[in-house]
């Protein structure tokens, strides 16, 4: 269906007023596609700051976003009025330290985290026990709230090893793990992991 001329203007004046956009699926703290997540995350990772494009909540412009950029998926990330392009390359010009130049920052960097030896014994005990189940993961959400779990390698994410132990995190983060602590104790149900990250205060 051709674009109309209101739907049209809408976004030019979306696009234009907007130094980074993001046409998405759900918002920013409730993507509603995994797609979406994925830009939200590595968006999160480099920049405190940006704007988002709710395209399930107006029909027309969920159309009408494909229309004007003859690109025919969402999300959609707009740089100073220059589309960049869907999930995919956007992960691409991450990997590659592109979309950070592009967005004018700074690369993310590696987070100073520790693993004492408690928690990192029975990590390589749990890292052995399920070899093949792919690389260690630490991701902190908006929220501060903390998950570790094994899983493959994702583009653009970072490695750090502290007491012989690899961790992969994303680029978000990154941003909100410097300093944490990552500690075990034995229960009977087996180790209990404990984290304690000093950013999370001031959240």
């Amino acid at each position: 269906m051709p674009l109309d001329d209101a739907t049209r203007s809408r976004i030019e004046s979306l696009v234009a007023g907007s130094p980074v956009l993001l046409f998405m699926k759900g918002t920013r703290s409730a993507p509603q596609c995994g797609f979406s997540a994925t830009v939200v995350g590595i968006l999160d990772g480099l920049l405190s700051d940006y704007a988002t494009c709710d395209v399930l909540a107006d029909p027309d412009l969920r159309q009408g976003i494909k229309e004007f950029s003859s690109w025919p998926t969402i999300p959609q990330l707009y740089v100073r009025g220059e589309l960049i392009g869907g999930c995919d390359i956007v992960r691409e010009l991450f990997a590659s330290g592109e979309l950070a130049e592009k967005l004018g920052v700074e690369p993310p960097r590696a987070p100073a985290l520790r693993v004492s030896e408690r928690a990192a014994e029975a990590l390589r005990k749990i890292l052995a026990a399920r070899a093949g189940d792919g690389l260690l993961h630490l991701r902190v959400d908006a929220g501060f709230d903390h998950q570790l779990y094994l899983g493959p390698a994702e583009p653009g994410e970072l490695e750090v090893e502290s007491n012989g132990i690899r961790i992969a995190v994303d680029a978000a983060t990154a941003r909100r793990a410097e300093g944490l602590a990552i500690d075990a104790e034995e229960t009977d149900d087996g180790p209990a992991f404990r984290i304690e990250n000093p950013s999370a205060a001031g959240a």
